[in-house]
């Protein structure tokens, strides 16, 4: 599930520690390190934060992806599903 923006002084972010476990482990293997920012909020600086637009296009180009591929049913070679007409 795509989570929720934050928005401090009109910057929309996502901190990463905030997103479900298998979004951030999978997050933290496939984006660019570059794109990790931080904000001084109330005088404290919050890490592993993300404009909203990227994790957004992350999550449509790498994370999306892989749940539709988990979703689809397996299929067991040589069986055959006949609908039951009785």
């Amino acid at each position: 599930m795509k989570v929720d923006s934050k928005i401090f002084k009109g910057i929309e972010y996502v901190q990463v520690s905030e997103l479900p476990q298998a979004q951030r482990e999978i997050l933290t293997q496939t984006i660019n390190p570059d794109l990790f920012i931080k904000l001084l909020v109330d005088g404290k600086i919050i890490s592993g934060c993300l404009q909203y637009k990227d994790y957004s296009a992350w999550y449509q180009e790498q994370y999306q992806p892989r749940i539709n591929v988990s979703r689809e049913p397996s299929r067991v070679p040589g069986l055959e599903i006949k609908p039951n007409l009785a």
